[in-house]
């Protein structure tokens, strides 16, 4: 359980039987602030803890009981074995904030909050938990990067700058529609995602209160280029990505686990960003091995070992 820094820290319980049995017992989902400034879920309770860094969102709100309900569906796997917590950024990051900012921000939770963790990053999460493995890495036990990588492809800059565009002239229907779209391989299963939102997106979402943050955040996307530094990551590392995602192509995600000294690659045929959907089942077993081999190490140091080759499955 994170220890608590106050009222405003204190998590507050939302689903007493929410989400799958882990190991035929119910678990409580909860939810709480970190450092009064850090919304959090949850679900959970393993001895060791596995933190989660969520790609980019349009909303960047503190999670309702709806939001911690796909969270806990999304990841509730990995609840099983660890206790879960999946950590929002901060809301009002200044214009000009980037992805090593907000791995400062991060460090802060897991140094004040929860200690060395098991650490998983998705698209933008990635991005920052690089940065953490960087300049903090007595607080990581391993890292995971999912759907990630050093930089991003010409495609995925063209794709952020797109979105920029519609933020900037309130166009949400038509953002949410291409955010939707790029998330799913196949172009029948494009253009039927970006149909529903289209036609549906108006009733399920609301118009965005602020949209600062995801602006900030695009920006910090653009910006990002850990190309030149991986070699200083000392954290067990594991990328996970498919050869068709437009944001991180296949030779990029290489390119990642090739300069981390001790990196598995692990690249699925046919599918692109939508990975964490599309092939489910296979990167969290993916995950589950590479992070269970570490289970009681720490900072990248014990049960490390240094290869001079990245090892690689397809």
């Amino acid at each position: 359980m994170a220890r608590q820094t106050g009222e405003s820290n204190r998590a507050t319980r939302i689903a007493q039987d929410g989400g799958a049995d882990v190991d035929g017992k119910k678990t409580a989902t909860e939810t709480g602030t970190f450092l009064g400034e850090f919304p959090y879920v949850r679900f959970g309770s393993g001895p060791e803890k596995l933190v989660i860094l969520p790609g980019i969102t349009l909303d960047n709100e503190p999670p309702n009981r709806f939001a911690a309900w796909t969270h806990r569906l999304g990841f509730g796997r990995f609840a099983r074995d660890y206790a879960v917590y999946v950590i929002n950024r901060r809301r009002g990051m200044p214009p000009g904030y980037t992805t090593q900012d907000m791995a400062a921000d991060y460090a802060s939770v897991l140094e004040q909050e929860l200690g060395p963790s098991h650490l998983m990053g998705f698209s933008t999460g990635g991005s920052i938990a690089q940065y953490i493995a960087l300049n903090h890495p007595g607080v990581l036990r391993s890292l995971v990067l999912v759907v990630s990588a050093c930089r991003l492809s010409e495609e995925g800059r063209k794709t952020c700058q797109r979105w920029q565009a519609l933020a900037r002239e309130g166009r949400w229907q038509e953002l949410r529609a291409d955010m939707a779209s790029v998330t799913v391989s196949g172009e029948k299963s494009k253009r039927f995602a970006r149909a529903f939102m289209m036609v549906f997106g108006g009733l399920v979402f609301r118009v965005p209160s602020d949209s600062s943050d995801f602006l900030t955040t695009l920006d910090a996307d653009l910006s990002h280029d850990t190309a030149g530094r991986l070699g200083e990551i000392s954290t067990p590392t594991l990328v996970i990505g498919g050869t068709e995602d437009p944001f991180f192509s296949e030779s990029l995600l290489r390119e990642t686990a090739e300069k981390i000294p001790d990196a598995t690659l692990r690249v699925y045929d046919g599918v692109g960003h939508g990975v964490p959907k599309e092939r489910k089942r296979r990167y969290e077993e993916d995950t589950l091995a590479f992070i269970d081999d570490r289970h009681g190490g720490s900072s990248g140091q014990r049960n490390r070992t240094t290869s001079p080759r990245t090892k690689e499955t397809r």
